[in-house]
């Protein structure tokens, strides 16, 4: 059923990323899918990148994406043929272009306890349920 599940990962949230791990696994062993682990490193606001040194995005992104090398050695140990893919913008958009890139057949998106701004904003989890192209799994 599926051929390629993109996990979406949030670095700083441990809980939910090993919930998406095990889940990523188990379907992936499942459906003898790809696993891509997709991270995004946030764009600030356009007032506060503009102070930032030209060599932060190079930075974060090596940062983010030697933690996401390490979580997918681990799941190939397992026996999934699992990838990784480090991007830098707003992350519900970012992760959307990963899923069309990667020609996605499942994104696994966690969801964080929504806040007053997320009533009014939405949070990246739905924004990504919303407009995406392939199915959704949110992990609470």
């Amino acid at each position: 059923m599926y051929k390629t599940i993109l996990a979406a990962i949030d670095l700083e949230d441990g809980e939910h990323t090993q919930q998406i791990l095990n889940l990523a696994k188990k379907l992936a062993g499942t459906f003898e899918a790809n696993v891509c682990l997709v991270s995004v490193v946030p764009a600030g606001p356009a007032i506060v990148s503009q102070y930032l040194d030209k060599s932060y995005e190079g930075m974060a992104s090596g940062e983010t994406g030697e933690k996401l090398e390490a979580l997918a050695a681990a799941l190939t140990a397992g026996g999934v043929n699992a990838t990784t893919l480090v991007r830098f913008g707003t992350v519900y958009e970012e992760i959307l272009a990963a899923a069309e890139s990667v020609d996605a057949d499942l994104i696994i998106v966690g969801s964080q306890k929504p806040d007053a701004t997320a009533f009014l904003l939405g949070t990246n989890a739905a924004r990504v349920v919303r407009h995406a192209t392939c199915s959704v799994t949110v992990v609470r």
